[in-house]
């Protein structure tokens, strides 16, 4: 019987032991929520949002000023993420993908959408530089007859004629069909460079000089031309995002990205 309860005992206080030891599951640090992106990155499809944890929904807001920055910070991150999509990158905000990764997303009115990922691996740092031929957002043009209130009905139908004769010119439905086709990668422009450890150091303290850790996700800009400025960290330790319209040339959140522009092939693109 004394050895029954000394066996009891010891099995019982190895029991202790082990739940003691048994490790807590940490929160994780990314969503991993599938309906945005496999663990890969990849996007569900062509709608998906890249920045699902960085504003909340327009529904949730009373406030009338709060409403307004949340509904233009949501435009423009949705013109973002179609963008993204189009340049086949994976959503960095979903899942860790295994690499430290610095993304610069700049879109310009009037010029092509730039794309510049800095990735650290095994094997050293490395710079991608990609273009696409246009914004993915880019609104389609669409040949209207405007006919004056008080045109004769022999003028409304001679601008009938000559709106129906525009319309039949190769020349134009040319152009139109150049306009409104699909945003395409720009393959033959992309270029990838090597990274020293000083430059990765560098673009890390000029992120830190701006604070880039504590500056908030998105503020309302009156803008209304310009360029969006999207810089993502993609870190094992989690995720965060800035986006900015056409920040000021003194900016410490501009220079960091502007670093990068300078790294790269698209460093003699217009900025603003």
């Amino acid at each position: 019987m004394q050895r029954f309860y000394s066996a009891l005992f010891a099995g019982l206080t190895g029991l202790c032991f082990v739940g003691a030891s048994a490790p807590i599951s940490p929160t994780p640090a990314y969503p991993q929520n599938p309906a945005i992106s496999d663990a890969q990155g990849r996007p569900r499809d062509m709608t998906t949002f890249y920045f699902p944890a960085a504003l909340p929904s327009v529904d949730q807001l009373t406030d009338k000023m709060q409403y307004s920055q949340t509904a233009y910070c949501q435009m423009g991150l949705a013109s973002a993420s179609a963008n993204l999509f189009f340049f086949k990158a994976p959503v960095l905000s979903n899942y860790y993908l295994g690499n430290d990764t610095y993304r610069f997303l700049w879109l310009r009115s009037f010029h092509r959408p730039v794309l510049l990922t800095l990735t650290q691996q095994a094997g050293g740092a490395t710079l991608w530089t990609q273009f696409l031929t246009k914004s993915a957002t880019a609104p389609r043009l669409e040949q209207i007859l405007f006919v004056p209130p008080t045109a004769s009905q022999a003028e409304a139908a001679r601008l009938q004629r000559e709106f129906d004769a525009k319309r039949k010119n190769p020349k134009v439905q040319r152009e139109l069909a150049e306009h409104n086709c699909p945003a395409e990668p720009l393959p033959q422009l992309e270029t990838v460079h090597s990274i020293t450890p000083r430059q990765w150091q560098q673009v890390e303290q000029l992120l830190a000089t701006s604070s880039f850790q504590q500056l908030p996700p998105c503020e309302l800009s009156p803008a209304t031309d310009g360029a969006y400025w999207v810089f993502e960290s993609h870190q094992a330790n989690g995720y965060h995002m800035v986006f900015r319209h056409s920040p000021d040339k003194r900016d410490g959140f501009r220079k960091a990205c502007e670093y990068l522009i300078e790294l790269s092939s698209a460093r003699n693109e217009e900025r603003y």
